[in-house]
């Protein structure tokens, strides 16, 4: 299966929710400051340049590849495509799970962001993303939990 999160950026809540995904951060409490800044791909990509790239984030515990996207504001043209393209070369859709995680996404995330990916001042920037997303955790790992628990069910379904 390949799960693809993706929000306006590809930089903030869909690397969270990757990574939350893949187990290297926890749902059962929020992270600190240091360990969601310590993420490789959190606030990082260069912005424009990057936006468009699925990136392989990990692969979880089914074997399941899941990746981080940034999708500007395409991603009602996106979704679409992805999986009409994995339509096209699988014949089905089964195994193909693309979430937007722009729900979780708040203001001070999003002026963080711009600070610091638009302006290219992540010195400002990166603290404001940093505590969007402390404010916004408990959301992020509920998208991640929705994808886990249909994501054991296709799996279940496979394995009768």
């Amino acid at each position: 299966m390949h799960i693809i999160y993706h929000c306006y950026g590809g930089t903030h809540t869909s690397v969270i929710a990757s990574y939350i995904h893949i187990g290297m951060l926890p749902t059962d409490k929020t992270p600190s400051k240091a360990e969601i800044e310590g993420i490789p791909m959190f606030d990082r990509l260069n912005g424009q340049n990057d936006t468009g790239h699925i990136v392989l984030i990990g692969t979880d515990e089914y074997g399941n590849n899941v990746y981080s996207l940034g999708v500007k504001n395409g991603k009602k043209l996106v979704e679409p495509a992805l999986k009409d393209l994995y339509y096209h070369l699988f014949n089905t859709n089964d195994g193909l799970l693309v979430i937007d995680t722009s729900s979780a996404t708040n203001w001070i995330m999003k002026i963080g962001g711009f600070i610091s990916i638009a302006l290219k001042s992540p010195i400002i920037g990166r603290p404001l993303v940093t505590y969007g997303v402390i404010k916004a955790y408990k959301n992020i790992v509920q998208i991640v939990k929705n994808v886990k628990a249909q994501e054991s069910a296709e799996y279940n379904a496979i394995k009768r």
